[in-house]
């Protein structure tokens, strides 16, 4: 049922209009640029955006020299975190994604984990592309808050959840914050 779902999403979310997409990507990052969790996080992971994804790359280079970046890298299939200091570290990988070169792995704290997905519900579960990279990171390791980008129109009721999915903290749309669980009171 998920790969049936995962690839009507893909389609919607090709579909979706270019300009769209630049218009809801500059937005989203505008609302996290001005979410108290942001401006407090030291440490920010966050997935390279490819295709029709929400677009990371310009946010990554307005922050890259203001806040630690850390990128995912698989290796071994698992997913690493490497921190960045210039896009010009990415290179082709997995899947045609970008990911950096070096392989010097960072394991300790993340402030905010900004998370990838094809579609978000509105509980913070997310349809992701079905290896569970990111489902095992939140298991495994130690992190602040984590952040679903979704554009709202493919924001789902419901998406079908198994017992190792984890929900995001927090969605973020164009058009609305959805708070899934307050962990602080920083939620502006």
């Amino acid at each position: 049922m998920k790969k049936e779902l995962r690839k009507k999403f893909i389609i919607e979310r090709n579909k979706l209009s270019e300009a769209y997409r630049d218009y809801a990507s500059t937005k989203i990052f505008s609302i996290i640029e001005n979410n108290e969790l942001f401006k407090l996080a030291g440490k920010v992971f966050i997935y390279v955006g490819f295709g029709s994804e929400i677009a990371t790359i310009p946010f990554i280079k307005k922050w890259i020299n203001k806040k630690q970046i850390f990128v995912p890298k698989i290796d071994n299939n698992t997913m690493n975190l490497v921190h960045i200091t210039s896009l010009k570290e990415l290179t082709e990988g997995h899947f045609g994604v970008l990911e950096p070169t070096s392989c010097e792995y960072f394991n300790g704290n993340i402030d905010l984990v900004i998370t990838p997905s094809i579609v978000f519900d509105k509980n913070g579960y997310r349809l992701g592309y079905g290896k569970g990279y990111y489902d095992k990171y939140f298991a495994k390791n130690k992190y602040k808050t984590s952040i679903g980008l979704s554009y709202d129109k493919l924001l789902q009721e419901k998406v079908p959840v198994d017992q190792y999915d984890k929900n995001v903290d927090i969605i973020i749309t164009e058009e609305k914050t959805l708070i899934i669980n307050e962990k602080n009171n920083c939620n502006n």
